[in-house]
């Protein structure tokens, strides 16, 4: 709500009358006035309480302050009555009228200063300091007026009054309108947030009016009166008035304002120097007045200078620091305090830099938690947060200081390793050497996939402790990166303990070690961990697998990026040296075969013959499994008659296909195209689903199988009993086929337990009405155990390795 002008004017017109009638009425007007300004204070006093409990923080504050200097003024004004009625005459002891007028201005000017906190200046500095300033401002230009009005005033009266104790009131109220300026013209604020402020001022004003004349004991008693009665009317009105917000004004216009607030209090003090400098060279010397006033006005401006100077350190402190903040949050993850990727990503560009100039070695970790989505949906995301931080403190603390350890986005983590030496932590000693145990490590390249014995972490405390570490030659830095890495699966693969539960999760983590001479990039590097890592989600997980790639004439062929060009929109997958090998699918009663599966097999003319592994994990990370999965899929197609002529009769087809496209439209449409353009029938087709990634919807899944089945195909889970495929599957997906896994398969360590599980799950897909195909049979005996079990079909080395149509 605006405050009418009409309020204003009347309250002028209300006080100009109170004047009025006590010019007119007989008797004392000394007592009619003190009278008249007690009742003014007593109720605007009244006015400012009552708005104050309508209101909270400062608005409140500065309203309560204003009340309690109105109750003093108010109550000075009484004894003044009481020294009139007693006949006194008005002579009020000097003591008392000094301390109860100045209460109402030492008021306002605590209430002054609290504005500050909510018309603070566009450049944040410290509200103490902003305070301190304030006052300097105000009494620096308080002083360079009272310099001017002492040069053009006559110097007699001046002198007169300098001894004055009225002379203090005067000089207050200007001090208190000079920041009252000062605040309107320098801080931002909407119109009707600076009517409070402008009606203050104009109290200020009527107050400094009639302490002026007061002072100077000159002008008619009537306009002292009326200036005494106008200052507390004005300040209720101004108590009254609505608080409204500040605008938002741009920064220009703001900055605008700052530069206002520097320059502003100097414009006193130039033209005061500049009159006095004139006169004092026309030879007119400086009264002791005017002196003590420029000393003042010096040792103001010299703090000023000092505040200033503080406000710039602290304002150049918090730049630095925000830049520092900033910076720190553009290369850092939030939740765990890692570098991110674009850190990782600078720091590994100069790793390799350093390796290419002068031969230092360096490697990459590429680490992947397993089934971590299990734990957000079990136990909530905000766990998943404390176990992400607890990963990446534990990698912090296998590897060196100078190493990176990034965490690059979701429940991915990497590390950079460089400086041609890896060592165990220097923070921590530990006794021991590593001891061999049970279990598997894989070594990926090109050529293929070996396996190995992991190794344990940390080492055994009963062993002697191992020699001071050395300088690593050339041969020794792989197998030293690969110890490394060991150390940090072994790590992350212990229980975390939260909140008293403890939750396990596995980790797959892919290493990439380039020794002096390999010519590599970041990226290079990055992708091949990339693909070490998902290597090791097809083998089972929670292992390490160490890239080899080859290292030839041509050391900057890159598999990821020749698979990118092999299947190229347009390209022809065949042309650049992909083939679909055949393996035989026989039946376990009389070896007969009754299908064949086919595989896809990739010879690159850079790299040479590439693993099925290597491409096929590289394929479904960089999203081009799908061209492979349809290039072997019409090749089985096409090839379907040239391979009933070589058996004699009609066989079926199995063909791959990755569980990530169940639920995809391009897969049905891919089936029905192969099928119709090589007059296929769809009986003799079988879509095995190789879940090496968990099908993203199993419900659409089921319905896109159930589709595929309604044509006539079927569909086959392939390697039952590994990754993801297991009896939720059987469940959810309506199969035909079920192709069981060669860790199941494999009687050798175990007969008894591999038998009871492979009748187990026998005579479920029985009571399903699924058949079964034994996987990974390379022995009679082997074949001879599943076929006792009652296993129909088998496939494996023992009826022949995969070969191309012209080699079955």
């Amino acid at each position: 709500m605006v405050i009418p002008t009409v309020r204003l004017v009347g309250t002028m017109v209300l006080a100009v009358a109170v004047v009025a009638a006590g010019q007119l009425l007989p008797g004392s007007s000394i007592l009619y006035s003190e009278t008249a300004q007690l009742i003014a204070g007593l109720a605007a006093a009244v006015f400012c309480l009552r708005a104050a409990r309508e209101r909270t923080g400062v608005a409140r504050y500065w309203r309560q302050l204003a009340a309690g200097g109105l109750v003093v003024w108010a109550l000075t004004r009484l004894w003044c009555v009481v020294q009139v009625v007693g006949g006194s005459g008005g002579s009020t002891p000097r003591i008392i009228a000094a301390v109860g007028f100045l209460v109402l201005p030492a008021c306002m000017l605590f209430g002054l200063l609290s504005a500050t906190h909510t018309r603070p200046r566009p450049v944040p500095t410290s509200p103490r300091r902003d305070q301190v300033g304030l006052v300097i401002d105000s009494v620096l230009i308080t002083g360079s007026v009272l310099a001017l009005a002492w040069t053009v005033y006559p110097g007699d009266q001046l002198e007169d009054v300098v001894d004055t104790v009225w002379l203090a009131y005067p000089i207050f109220d200007l001090v208190l309108l000079t920041m009252a300026g000062l605040l309107l013209t320098t801080r931002p604020d909407s119109p009707a947030g600076r009517r409070p402020l402008l009606v203050i001022a104009a109290a200020l004003v009527a107050f400094g009016t009639a302490d002026t004349l007061r002072l100077l004991g000159t002008g008619p008693d009537w306009l002292e009166t009326a200036g005494h009665l106008l200052g507390p009317a004005l300040i209720a009105l101004a108590a009254l008035c609505p608080a409204r917000p500040a605008p938002a004004l741009p920064d220009s216009a703001l900055l605008s304002r700052d530069w206002l607030h520097l320059l502003v209090p100097y414009g006193p003090v130039l033209v005061t120097g500049v009159v006095l400098a004139a006169r004092t060279i026309g030879g007119e010397p400086l009264t002791p007045f005017q002196a003590y006033l420029g000393w003042l006005g010096l040792a103001l401006v010299v703090t000023r200078q000092m505040l200033t100077i503080i406000d710039n350190n602290v304002l150049l402190d918090r730049v630095a620091e925000t830049q520092r903040r900033l910076h720190h949050q553009a290369y850092h993850d939030p939740l765990t305090g890692l570098a991110n990727r674009a850190l990782f990503r600078e720091h590994l560009i100069l790793a390799v830099e350093a390796h290419e100039r002068h031969g230092t070695p360096v490697a990459v970790i590429f680490a992947d938690l397993d089934d971590f989505k299990l734990i957000n949906d079990t136990f909530g995301h905000a766990v998943g947060d404390r176990v992400l931080s607890a990963v990446g403190e534990r990698m912090r603390s296998c590897v060196r200081s100078t190493d990176l350890v990034a965490r690059l986005g979701g429940d991915e983590f990497a590390v950079v390793f460089d400086h041609g030496m890896l060592q165990p932590p220097p923070q921590r000693r530990v006794r021991g050497r590593l001891r061999r145990i049970g279990g598997r490590r894989y070594v990926l390249s090109a050529a293929g996939v070996r396996v190995s014995e992991t190794v344990d972490w940390p080492p055994d405390p009963s062993l002697p402790e191992p020699a001071p570490p050395t300088a690593l030659a050339e041969g020794e830095w792989s197998a030293e990166a690969e110890a490394v890495g060991q150390r940090v699966l072994a790590a992350l693969r212990k229980p975390y303990v939260i909140d008293g539960r403890s939750v396990g999760v596995g980790v797959s983590i892919g290493l990439v070690a380039a020794e002096p001479g390999d010519e590599l990039t970041a990226d290079v590097l990055l992708r091949r961990a990339d693909a070490a890592m998902y290597a090791v989600k097809r083998h089972g997980k929670n292992a390490l697998i160490r890239y080899t790639g080859p290292r030839d004439s041509l050391p900057n062929a890159d598999l990821p990026q020749l698979l990118a060009g092999a299947l190229a929109d347009g390209g022809s997958p065949a042309a650049a040296g992909f083939e679909v090998f055949y393996q035989p699918i026989v039946r376990l009663a009389d070896c007969a075969t009754v299908a064949v599966e086919a595989l896809a097999r990739w010879t690159d003319p850079v790299a040479g013959r590439v693993h099925p592994d290597v491409f096929v994990t590289m394929a479904e990370r960089t999203g081009l499994v799908a061209a492979i999965d349809d290039f072997v899929l019409d090749q089985a197609c096409a090839d379907a008659a040239a391979l009933a002529a070589r058996f004699g009769r009609p066989i079926d087809l199995h063909v791959n296909v990755s569980a990530g496209r169940l639920g995809q439209q391009d897969l049905e449409n891919a089936v029905k195209a192969a099928l119709s353009r090589h007059d296929l029938p769809p009986a003799r087709l079988v879509i095995e689903i190789t879940e090496t990634l968990r099908i993203p919807d199993l419900p659409r899944a089921a319905d896109v199988v159930g589709r595929l089945r309604a044509l006539g195909v079927r569909v086959a889970l392939d390697d039952f009993g590994s990754g993801f495929n297991a009896l939720a599957q059987l469940h959810s997906i309506p199969v035909d086929i079920v192709k069981l896994d060669s860790t199941l398969t494999d009687f050798g360590n175990s007969p008894d337990r591999s038998g009871a599980l492979c009748r187990s799950v026998l005579a479920i897909c029985a009571e399903l009405d699924i058949t079964v195909v034994a996987e990974g049979l390379e022995t009679p005996d082997r074949s001879g155990a599943l076929a006792d079990l009652g296993c129909p079909l088998g496939q494996g080395y023992l009826f022949g390795p995969p070969a191309a149509l012209a080699d079955l």
